[in-house]
């Protein structure tokens, strides 16, 4: 078990922080300090272990600048977390699947089960609706985008179920956050526990369809990362890490499944 999940798995369990805000500079509470204390000295005696990052041309970092967020950092944000009465993951799928794609999708609910230690409800994939115009375009020749805010603003937030940790919703259609981006693997929010990721790019391998193992592979890692900022993780920008921004599929490709 890596060390990251262990810390996230102890801070889950022990039901620490409160519903809410990520952004809270408030104090933590004492025997959260000394939680925190116990799991950083763990920390510290496996960093050796660790695979510093290593920024390449084109990739996340390069364009997209951060400061990254320590572990006692993360602690004293007051993230949100699971609590007794929202301990559920719930997974969304949102379009028209093929056979392989709610394969896929089946597998990412139960490793996603085991991965955060929580219970994790699939439900039945729904269509994506009547989507308004400044909520979409067409990418050149006929490649049909959603902005994201439809997803995290608009439909999510009505679907979110009163005893959800998490909602994440999984779509097959290709997605943008904002009119300067060409596209997004997924996003999600910080505070309000929802987010959505797509299946769109990730089937792809240099123009043509990647297998079902690649895909599997590329959607773990997109739910899990977009989950981890659901519990208020940001971006790892020291070592390769499942929660470091991934900018193209081979950035995604070079990524581990695990948390560093």
């Amino acid at each position: 078990m890596r060390l990251a999940y262990f810390l996230l798995l102890c801070l889950l369990l022990g039901g620490c922080g409160q519903p809410g805000g990520s952004a809270s500079n408030s104090g933590a509470a004492p025997q959260f300090d000394a939680r925190a204390a116990e799991l950083t000295k763990k920390k510290e005696s496996l960093v050796r272990f660790y695979r510093p990052m290593q920024v390449r041309e084109g990739d996340w970092l390069e364009s997209h600048p951060e400061n990254g967020e320590t572990f006692e950092e993360y602690i004293r944000s007051n993230p949100t977390l699971p609590t007794a009465e929202r301990d559920t993951i719930y997974i969304q799928p949102v379009g028209t699947f093929s056979v392989e794609q709610r394969t896929v999708i089946s597998h990412v609910a139960d490793y996603m089960r085991a991965f955060y230690n929580l219970p994790v409800t699939l439900r039945t994939p729904r269509p994506l609706g009547d989507v308004p115009e400044e909520m979409q375009r067409v990418q050149y020749p006929r490649n049909r985008q959603i902005r994201t805010s439809y997803f995290i603003d608009d439909l999510l937030p009505k679907l979110l179920p009163k005893d959800a940790a998490a909602l994440i919703c999984l779509t097959n259609y290709d997605l943008y956050p904002e009119d300067t981006w060409n596209y997004v693997f997924g996003q999600a929010n910080l505070e309000t526990r929802v987010g959505v990721w797509s299946l769109w790019r990730l089937e792809r391998e240099n123009g043509k369809k990647a297998s079902s193992d690649l895909l599997l592979a590329r959607t773990l890692k997109v739910a899990l990362h977009e989950t981890g900022h659901m519990f208020s993780m940001r971006h790892c920008t020291k070592y390769e890490c499942l929660m470091s921004g991934t900018n193209h599929l081979g950035e995604t490709d070079r990524r581990p499944h695990d948390t560093c």
